[in-house]
């Protein structure tokens, strides 16, 4: 059994401490921000999921992937807000070309995975309940705990190293995503 948890608890916390993340649970995203933050979202998923597909890496667990998911998302917050184009930030730019970077190494990408796909089968459970739309992104079919233990059979030690650059490079992507927010002006006072 991995102590990946354990290994990355600190970064973990760190990321969920960030102002978005607080934005988020507090019900102070507005569909604007939140199909912002989806685009990037879709973008990250797309690329980590490309780069797991090569080595089999969601072979028993196929209903873990999310792109599909997260692009049903931002074409519904499209369709009833009429947004687009939304920004990628840099740093979302830069996750995509690191992902690329270690694409050749299964246990890479694998903690990638750990750590975007299990908070999406934990804490994500909790964020559908808070967001625009029909959240998509946190719907899974089959059994949580079941797809939980399936990713956590694919998880060694080793991992631990990459797991907390993939909490790095998440918080980064909030840290900028705040600063497109701040930018966009005072809200319209239409959170959800």
């Amino acid at each position: 059994m991995s102590n990946l948890r354990q290994l990355t608890s600190e970064n973990h916390r760190r990321t969920e401490r960030t102002k978005f993340a607080h934005r988020l649970l507090k019900r102070q995203i507005t569909p604007e921000q939140y199909y912002i933050y989806m685009s990037n979202q879709l973008m990250a998923y797309y690329v980590l999921e490309n780069a797991a597909d090569q080595h089999g890496l969601f072979d028993g667990i196929e209903s873990v992937k999310r792109a599909r998911n997260i692009s049903t998302d931002v074409r519904e917050l499209e369709s009833e807000h009429s947004f687009e184009n939304a920004p990628i930030v840099a740093s979302t730019k830069r996750y995509m070309d690191y992902i690329q970077s270690i694409s050749i190494d299964p246990d890479r990408v694998m903690a990638h995975i750990y750590v975007r796909h299990m908070g999406d089968l934990s804490g994500g459970q909790i964020i559908k309940r808070f967001i625009p739309g029909s959240g998509m992104h946190y719907c899974f079919e089959g059994d949580v705990d079941e797809l939980k233990n399936k990713i956590r059979e694919k998880l060694h030690d080793g991992m631990a190293d990459e797991a907390n650059r993939c909490f790095d490079m998440i918080h980064e992507i909030f840290e900028e995503l705040e600063s497109v927010f701040a930018s966009m002006g005072p809200a319209d006072n239409t959170t959800i």
